[in-house]
């Protein structure tokens, strides 16, 4: 009976060793992808965001009674909950956290930007947060 739990002990005791190694590997994996994500969110928001919001993000841009957003600003996180979906769809579909159309000077961007673009400038905004 000893032997068989050394020989569990050892298979476990192995089978952690070699799973340390992948686990780190996926972990810079994902931080490399969020990187050229962000990378390439940065040419984009720059190229078609940066006209109202500032390349800083600060926005404060005047449009007759709107004002656009400081895109670095905490708040405007917690305003969307934290979720990329909700922003997601701000970009995407000009509608705030609650489905209600933003200020008209933000365009719906569906059909000029992709998702996965939309998705790049999220990463990017994440890193003006940082």
């Amino acid at each position: 009976m000893r032997n068989i739990f050394q020989r569990l002990f050892i298979a476990i005791s192995i089978s952690f060793l070699f799973a340390i190694p992948t686990a780190g590997r996926a972990q810079t994996a994902s931080t490399n992808s969020t990187t050229a994500a962000a990378m390439a969110g940065e040419s984009l928001f720059d190229t078609n965001c940066a006209v109202c919001h500032q390349a800083s993000g600060a926005g404060g841009i005047h449009f007759s009674n709107a004002v656009s957003a400081d895109l670095r600003a905490p708040e405007l996180e917690r305003t969307y909950h934290g979720s990329d979906a909700l922003i997601l769809r701000a970009i995407l579909k000009a509608k705030d956290q609650d489905g209600a159309p933003l200020h008209s000077p933000m365009p719906a961007w569906a059909g000029r930007l992709s998702p996965q673009q939309a998705e790049d400038i999220i990463a990017y905004l994440h890193k003006l947060h940082s």
